[in-house]
């Protein structure tokens, strides 16, 4: 899997019915990237230090289309959508290794359990449901505050919390009778 110099870049994956997704996690300079239809081949190098170069071959437990392979550069991580050969029931693991790929992880944001993909493609995530509901738009979501109302911030018909709060005010309200000493 790797050479003398090359290290593994720390991958997530998710999937869906009909495809994977394959994400390097780090960002890359002179990447190289080849699909078949049982591999996924990637090399590049660091961008932050050249001397970190990257080589990875993974082996799908399954086969995949090559054809149907996309890729972007989001900047600080790659991702690959690579369709399935045959949509069906997800895949247990990524690869046919049996042991654990230190480098591998699943990648969560992207996950959709199989029970899921029936419901709205739209549906991006738990706070799409916040965002969209039929109470308007985000930034209509807090205006029982009234945060931009012109009123005067006062105080004036708060209790006070404690009886010496209470007789301070009536000092301070012109001693208009004064208590004799005990």
């Amino acid at each position: 899997m790797s050479s003398a110099g090359l290290i593994p870049p720390p991958i997530s994956w998710a999937q869906r019915n009909e495809l994977i997704y394959v994400i390097i996690d780090v960002e890359c300079k002179d990447i190289e990237h080849k699909v078949t239809e049982k591999s996924f081949t990637f090399k590049g190098v660091n961008v932050l230090d050249a001397s970190k170069k990257y080589e990875v071959t993974l082996n799908f437990l399954h086969e995949v289309d090559p054809e149907k392979v996309t890729s972007k550069n989001i900047g600080r991580c790659l991702e690959f959508t690579i369709y399935k050969k045959e949509a069906g029931p997800y895949w247990p693991s990524l690869t046919a290794d049996k042991t654990k790929l230190h480098f591998l992880k699943a990648n969560f944001a992207k996950w959709r359990d199989e029970s899921d993909d029936e419901e709205d493609p739209k549906d991006n995530g738990m706070f799409n449901n916040f965002m969209g509901s039929s109470g308007g738009d985000w930034n209509n979501k807090f205006d029982d505050f009234n945060v931009d109302d012109e009123e005067e911030d006062s105080d004036d018909n708060i209790p006070s919390l404690s009886q010496n709060d209470e007789d301070e005010e009536e000092g301070a309200e012109g001693d208009k009778e004064k208590k004799p000493a005990a």
